[in-house]
C-alpha cells in the first residue's frame, strides 16, 4: 500500500490536493477513506486520470464518463475471459459447435 505522497511521487503532475480530489469524486476509491493507503491500481488510475486530463486534453467533467465506460470495458473482458474458460471445459464437439455459431453470426 502507498500513502497520499507516494502516489504524488510516482504520478506526474499529480498533487496532494488533487488526488484528494479524485478521491472525494469517487474517482479513486482506498480502501480507507480515513486514512488513505493506495493500491497499486489506485496508483494505475491515478496516472489514468492524469494522462486523460494533462496529456490527451480531457476536460474534467468527462473524465468520470470516461472512466465509467473504461470500467465496463474490463468488466466485459474479465466476463469474456470466465466465458472463454467456461467453453475450453465443453467437450470438443461442443466447442466446435459454439464457434461455428459464433462465426455464423458475425458473418450476419
Amino acid at each position: 500500500m502507498a500513502s497520499e505522497q507516494d502516489v504524488v511521487a510516482r504520478v506526474q503532475h499529480l498533487t496532494v490536493t488533487r488526488l484528494r480530489v479524485w478521491v472525494s469524486q469517487g474517482l479513486i476509491k482506498p480502501a480507507d477513506e480515513a486514512a488513505p493507503d493506495f493500491s497499486e491500481a489506485d496508483i494505475a488510475r491515478a496516472a489514468l486520470i492524469s494522462d486523460l486530463e494533462d496529456e490527451l486534453g480531457f476536460a474534467e467533467e468527462d473524465v468520470p464518463v470516461l472512466l465509467n465506460l473504461i470500467d465496463q470495458i474490463h468488466g466485459l473482458r474479465s466476463e469474456l475471459r470466465g466465458l472463454l474458460e467456461a467453453l475450453d471445459d465443453l467437450p470438443p464437439d461442443v466447442r466446435t459447435t459454439v464457434r461455428m455459431r459464433i462465426e455464423r453470426r458475425r458473418q450476419g
